[in-house]
């Protein structure tokens, strides 16, 4: 959907909503990571028209992860469904539906199916934003040397696409 003509309302259709169409991290990466933009779109500028947050549902398959990663922006994420792992840091916290978690700018995170079913979360950002990091070696090191280490798989989802 063009994010400059957003609708008031979205339905949802069974597994997803009405004109959003499920992506993963990348094409013709198997990860069982869905996402689904429902509202709003990554902006460069907040003069671009269209909504100033964006909000996707994010559902992972069993034994599934979102990316480690860490970003300059901050986010929020909801549960909907299904039972998980946060790890953020070298924190690792069990969550299910309706909690909420709060990811703080440059904090290394990840979202861990821990379940036998679908495990699907909101997350909600600011349109304009940077990109996300890959973590660093070092930050690895203290993640595998924690007890997140013990949940957290650092290399399951390709890393996020260069961009200049």
């Amino acid at each position: 959907m063009d994010k400059t003509q957003q609708k008031r309302v979205t339905r949802v259709r069974g597994s997803g909503w009405d004109g959003v169409e499920a992506e993963g991290y990348r094409p013709g990466a198997a990860t069982g990571v869905e996402r689904h933009t429902i509202v709003g779109g990554r902006k460069a500028s907040a003069a671009e028209p269209g909504p100033a947050i964006e909000v996707r549902y994010f559902e992972l398959q069993p034994g599934a992860v979102s990316r480690l990663e860490k970003h300059e922006h901050e986010h929020f994420v909801i549960v909907k469904r299904g039972s998980g792992y946060a790890v953020i840091e070298q924190e690792v916290t069990e969550i299910g539906a309706n909690d909420v978690i709060y990811v703080a700018p440059l904090e290394l995170h990840q979202f861990v199916n821990r379940g036998d079913e679908p495990f699907g979360f909101y997350c909600i950002v600011n349109a304009v934003r940077d990109f996300p990091q890959e973590p660093t070696t070092e930050e690895i090191a203290r993640l595998n040397a924690s007890p997140a280490g013990k949940v957290a798989k650092p290399f399951a989802v390709p890393p996020p696409v260069r961009r200049s």
